[in-house]
């Protein structure tokens, strides 16, 4: 899992979108690997958070209030 939060890390940082400071590997990119990693091809996984900016550079992110189950 944090193999692939290094390949999500860095692969932001080639974009020029970076997610934290330049020598951090921060909470964003752990998070979304494990939920990466954990779903099935079949599963769009979604996150909910209060930090929707980030986390949708990985997967779907959205705030909590707005998810709705199902």
């Amino acid at each position: 899992m944090m193999r692939r939060a290094s390949e999500l890390w860095a692969d932001v940082r080639r974009k020029g979108k970076p997610t934290a400071d330049e020598k951090e590997l921060d909470c964003d990119v752990v998070l979304a690997a494990q939920a990466l990693l954990t779903s099935t091809a079949a599963e769009k996984p979604v996150v909910a958070t209060t930090n929707v900016g980030h986390l949708s550079h990985f997967l779907h992110a959205d705030s909590w209030w707005n998810i709705k189950p199902g």
